[in-house]
């Protein structure tokens, strides 16, 4: 008679954390209602608190990029973000400029 004996394995080992190409598109994602919300709370709002997010996520998705850090999708959606909170928040400006010139 033999008698056998299985054993599992449990795994301990930290997972992975989120890299810094999440980070940037975390960045972006609240970059575009920082470029919205903020005109009516108090002047040129959404350049006060849009941009700077903007300006964060461009530079960490830009160096996750350089970096191939695992998750560049990430990056790449993050950029893409960053371009459309850019675009969104230009508009108002233009839309100013562009009344105040006539």
């Amino acid at each position: 008679m033999s008698t056998s004996t299985s054993t599992r394995s449990v795994d301990v080992a930290p997972r992975g954390r989120l890299g810094s190409a999440h980070l940037a598109l975390v960045l972006a994602i609240v970059s575009l209602p920082g470029s919205l919300l903020p005109w009516d709370w108090f002047t040129a709002g959404g350049l006060v608190v849009g941009i700077p997010l903007a300006l964060g996520a461009i530079v960490v998705g830009l160096r996750a990029r350089r970096a191939a850090a695992p998750g560049s999708g990430a990056s790449r959606v993050a950029l893409a973000a960053v371009v459309l909170a850019v675009a969104v928040l230009l508009i108002p400006v233009a839309y100013s400029i562009a009344s105040l010139a006539s």
